[in-house]
């Protein structure tokens, strides 16, 4: 009875964690700039519930800790040590294969959801306006119509501004970074290099 019920918890314990590997992260990013105000949201979902979100900008507070946190890094860092620099670097590209397969994973699990921007530009002289304007239009018009990237740039030829929103949201699937960084770790290079900088 009692490996019945042990069994079952580990069966559970399983299924939670491949769900967090096999079903998709979605995350948002929403900026928003009028004259010189900025503002947004940054925010992590599974399944729909909200795990993170982080208001842009900073509260005064978060700042203030932020602050304090890295004069206590930095202090605590030594001086610039160009042999273990060196060694790093060294680390790193006998590490390179596997790191190169990690951001191949990672490029494979991301997967682009939306992408909108809407800006509105204005330079000091109309000339430029409409100079830089037909430049971005030239990338932006091929982009709107072969992937979900949507771009719209008005441009306004009576002052310099630069306000708009902008919208991204992306899903990230964990399996195959979790799988790839798991294998990466098994490697002695790997390891070697991962232990150098955190020295």
């Amino acid at each position: 009875m009692i490996y019945t019920i042990i069994g079952i918890i580990i069966l559970i314990l399983v299924l939670i964690l491949l769900s967090f590997l096999l079903i998709p992260f979605k995350l948002s990013l929403e900026l928003e700039k009028q004259g010189s105000e900025l503002k947004g949201l940054f925010s992590l979902r599974f399944l729909g519930i909200r795990i993170f979100s982080k208001e842009i900008p900073e509260d005064e507070k978060d700042k203030e800790e932020k602050v304090e946190e890295d004069e206590e890094e930095t202090d605590k860092k030594d001086e610039f040590d160009l042999k273990r620099i060196l060694k790093v670097l060294k680390l790193v590209k006998g590490s390179w294969p596997h790191i190169y397969r990690l951001i191949t994973a990672f490029y494979r699990s991301v997967t682009l959801e939306k992408f909108s921007l809407n800006l509105t530009l204005g330079m000091e002289s109309p000339a430029d306006t409409a100079l830089f304007t037909g430049y971005i239009w030239s990338f932006t018009c091929p982009l709107n119509a072969l992937t979900r990237i949507d771009a719209v740039i008005t441009p306004d030829f009576q002052k310099r501004v630069l306000d708009g929103n902008f919208q991204m949201i992306i899903n990230l699937k964990l399996i195959w970074i979790v799988v790839e960084a798991i294998r990466a770790y098994t490697k002695k290079p790997v390891r070697e290099m991962i232990r150098e900088m955190r020295r």
